[in-house]
């Protein structure tokens, strides 16, 4: 477990991340329709029809799968560890990438973590199983950091030692890595948070593989015809609205050019307005 910062300011973490909230509704709303109106079936009501399985998702063409799995927990703390991540870093990627292409980049790496968990699977190194949870699409958002602000000081709660962004990622996912050489306990699950990891730094390194969210949302636009727009012409240039206009150049940057292009003083700049919430 982990922390950022301290104060408990929490409805301004999703400030500008609506997506992140909606995230946490969804995935306590359907654990508790899941387990909690299961009766006798351990697996709850919804997991048999919705978690990971290979040949129910390719065989029998089931492939709602993919996506469904990334929204059904095991257990109460499955979902709680999962969710505090998501609390934690989701605004924070959320703002730096804009609220559709995070909403993208968030469930495509859930997907990348169950066909690489497939591809292991099949090739013999793990067994076939189930999978659920979010990790996959979390192991993106934690990856996302790590490029975006790899310098960003998190406090661990157990134990409390605090350390950077990159330091952090760099031992969860080597822990991924040897639990899924050494088949231990959880390989698979480890597999799908690697999956996710994998695919989220391919989607940071090269951001123009998501410009196809901001083609549909243009042409969903100008179906719709133009929008009014009633905001005044003329503002004051207050400091905030110069920071503002800083980030926006910055982010940007970040859609046309990738979080590489950005200078020290750039990130920096992300990094002390993500401590402002």
């Amino acid at each position: 477990m982990f922390n950022n910062r301290t104060g408990n300011q929490m409805s301004s973490r999703f400030v500008g991340a609506p997506v992140t909230k909606w995230l946490l509704i969804i995935n306590i709303a359907i654990y508790a329709l899941d387990f909690f109106g299961a009766g006798n079936n351990s697996l709850g009501r919804l997991t048999p029809y919705g978690a990971f399985e290979i040949g129910a998702c390719f065989d029998f063409h089931q492939y709602w799968r993919l996506l469904s799995f990334q929204f059904l927990h095991a257990s109460p703390m499955h979902l709680i560890f999962n969710m505090f991540a998501v609390y934690m870093f989701g605004g924070m990627v959320e703002r730096a990438l804009g609220s559709r292409r995070f909403a993208a980049y968030y469930i495509l790496c859930g997907v990348a973590g169950a066909l690489f968990y497939t591809l292991l699977a099949l090739v013999g190194w793990l067994g076939f199983s189930w999978l659920v949870g979010a990790s996959a699409g979390i192991f993106g958002i934690l990856v996302a950091l790590i490029v975006i602000a790899p310098d960003m000081k998190v406090m661990l709660i157990f134990p409390p030692i605090p350390m950077k962004m990159k330091t952090f990622g760099m031992i969860i996912l080597g822990i991924g890595v040897y639990t899924v050489l050494t088949s231990g306990d959880n390989a698979g699950g480890e597999a799908g948070h690697l999956g996710g990891a994998l695919l989220g730094f391919i989607l940071m390194k090269n951001p123009w593989m998501l410009n196809w969210v901001d083609s549909i949302v243009s042409k969903q636009s100008t179906a719709r015809g133009p929008r009014a727009d009633y905001s005044p012409k003329i503002k004051p240039r207050t400091k905030v609205n110069m920071e503002s206009s800083e980030v926006d150049r910055i982010l940007d940057k970040v859609t046309q050019h990738g979080v590489h292009s950005l200078t020290e003083e750039e990130r920096a700049t992300l990094l002390r307005i993500s401590k402002q919430d």
